[in-house]
């Protein structure tokens, strides 16, 4: 919304102010008709009062004069009595001046005649006169009063008058000193009522409008938790408007209060808040529209929620079926890699055995001719066992007589201990000579016993040989016989070994396709598991992201 600001040319104009100004017009215009009324009226009253001096001033003489004695001085009492009384006085002796105040060029005014008018009214019918009258061509507020001797007969009169020109000016002085003064009472109530209409109008507007300034610009003090306070305690209709911005700025600050509450409960997540002031006015169609937007917000979350967990638990599936069969492609792939790993080891293994075989079917027909060799060896060496059996018996017999020979030189050595025993000393000698050589015979009869034992033994192990060399001839010519067989059926295994291993070079160049296809399918799987794990990764983000959010 634009925001509406006050003209910068237009300075703005205090209502207390206009009214105050109104008011101060007011008070002059009446001053003014007041002055112009009291000037009327106190001209009139001046014009009285002044008159009534000049009577005073007459009577004030006279009666001086009827007190006076003789030789008293008539001008200093006339000028003694014009200073205490602010007129002028004349002492007319029939209708001539004798003694005066009125001066005229320098000179006091004697020897002049009354005016006929007056002359006629004061002195032929004896009344007083008071009024403005023309003296020397001057007009004075007069009094003229006559003098009767003692006789009742009137010979001259009293004059006591103000002149008109002094009294205007007196009049004026007067007036200017009402008029300031009255301009100082103006000023006066001015200046009160401009402080009573500060403080009962102006104060109290300037007060609301700041606080409407501030409510155009959006502060409410929500944010500072600054309250917005309007001291205004008037009775009138100020006081009332301020109670309504008072009101209204509560009630705002309440609305937007809850309003903001609910949104930034709405903002973190928790869509359980809603409002529960009662709006009045245009404003229920705010809450109105706050309670269905929080409604299909609360409706479209529980939506997405449920959305998201079936597409999570969707992803987790097809993520797990995925992660199977990238496992199950890769293990086949491993398998076939395997597979072909030991078919070619097959393939090499029965290309080795067919070398083998070929090989070995020379070796057995070299074991032949070996074997025919070693049958006339073995014959040879059954005819030298037999050579070795004989001279074996041989040896036993030449044993025997050593045993007979060390038996006889035994018995010869016991004799001879025997003599050397009876010979005595002579004898001993000849009797360490026979322990010797009977210690030789008994050790020639060990010997000849081992040795007869050993050439026994031998004897018994060369008849065994015997047997086991007629056993081996006999096996030998079963070997040769059976060599001979396996030679024939070697080369048939050759040839099948050969056949085999042209197969199998035809099932690993199979393997080798299968491998590939597993391979790529391998890859695909893995690609596949790789996608369906970052949908379940996204479906948990999702989840989790609407999870925060509390439902009603």
């Amino acid at each position: 919304m634009k925001e509406i600001q006050q003209p910068q040319h237009q300075r703005r104009r205090g209502i207390g102010r206009k009214v105050g100004l109104v008011v101060i017009l007011m008070q002059m215009v009446s001053v003014f008709f007041a002055v112009a009324m009291c000037v009327t009226m106190f001209r009139s009253l001046t014009t009285g009062i002044l008159e009534e001096r000049c009577v005073s001033g007459t009577d004030m003489l006279s009666y001086l004069l009827s007190q006076s004695r003789g030789g008293v001085e008539m001008d200093s009492l006339l000028d003694q009595l014009k200073d205490r009384m602010g007129c002028e006085f004349t002492i007319f002796e029939g209708d001539t001046r004798a003694y005066s105040t009125v001066v005229q060029n320098g000179q006091r005014a004697v020897g002049t005649k009354l005016s006929p008018e007056l002359s006629k009214l004061v002195l032929q019918q004896g009344q007083s006169f008071v009024g403005e009258a023309t003296i020397l061509d001057e007009k004075y507020l007069a009094s003229y009063v006559p003098i009767r001797d003692e006789s009742g007969t009137i010979n001259g009169l009293l004059f006591a008058g103000i002149s008109v020109a002094e009294a205007n000016r007196q009049t004026f002085n007067t007036i200017v000193a009402s008029s300031v003064v009255s301009l100082g009472i103006i000023i006066v109530c001015s200046l009160i009522m401009a402080a009573y209409l500060k403080k009962t109008v102006s104060s109290p507007l300037a007060e609301i409008s700041q606080v409407a300034r501030r409510l155009v610009a959006g502060n409410l003090g929500l944010s500072t938790g600054e309250e917005v306070n309007i001291n205004v305690r008037s009775q009138d209709e100020i006081g009332e408007l301020a109670f309504i911005f008072k009101d209204t700025i509560q009630r705002l600050r309440s609305y937007i209060g809850e309003i903001s509450t609910v949104l930034s409960s709405i903002a973190d997540g928790d869509l359980t808040h809603s409002a529960q002031q009662s709006y009045v006015g245009d404003f229920a169609s705010i809450r109105q529209s706050m309670d269905t937007i929080g409604d299909h917000l609360n409706d479209t979350v529980k939506h997405i929620r449920e959305s998201a967990e079936q597409v999570a638990l969707g992803s987790t599936h097809v993520s797990n079926s995925a992660q199977s069969l990238a496992q199950g492609t890769t293990e086949q792939a491993s398998s076939v890699e395997e597979l072909a790993a030991t078919t070619s080891e097959i393939s090499g293994n029965a290309q080795r055995t067919a070398d083998g075989t070929k090989e070995a079917g020379q070796f057995v027909d070299e074991a032949g001719g070996h074997l025919s060799v070693s049958v006339g060896y073995v014959q040879q060496l059954n005819t030298a066992m037999g050579k070795i059996s004989n001279s074996s018996e041989e040896i036993r017999k030449i044993i025997a007589t050593i045993e007979n020979i060390a038996f006889q030189t035994n018995i010869l050595a016991l004799n001879a201990a025997v003599e050397a025993a009876r010979a005595g000393s002579a004898g001993k000698g000849f009797a360490v000579v026979a322990d010797e050589v009977r210690n030789l015979a008994n050790k020639s009869d060990e010997a000849a016993k081992a040795t007869k034992e050993l050439i026994e033994g031998s004897l018994t192990s060369v008849n065994e040989g015997s047997d086991v060399v007629a056993l081996v001839t006999q096996s030998l010519e079963r070997t040769s016989q059976s060599a001979a067989g396996v030679t024939e059926r070697m080369s048939a295994v050759v040839d099948a070994v050969e056949n085999q291993t042209t197969a199998i070079s035809q099932i690993t160049e199979g393997i080798d396709q299968i491998s590939a296809v597993v391979q790529s399918n391998s890859s695909a799987s893995e690609e596949c598991a790789a996608a369906s794990r970052e949908l379940s990764n996204q479906a948990i983000l999702l989840k989790e992201l609407v999870s925060t959010f509390r439902l009603k």
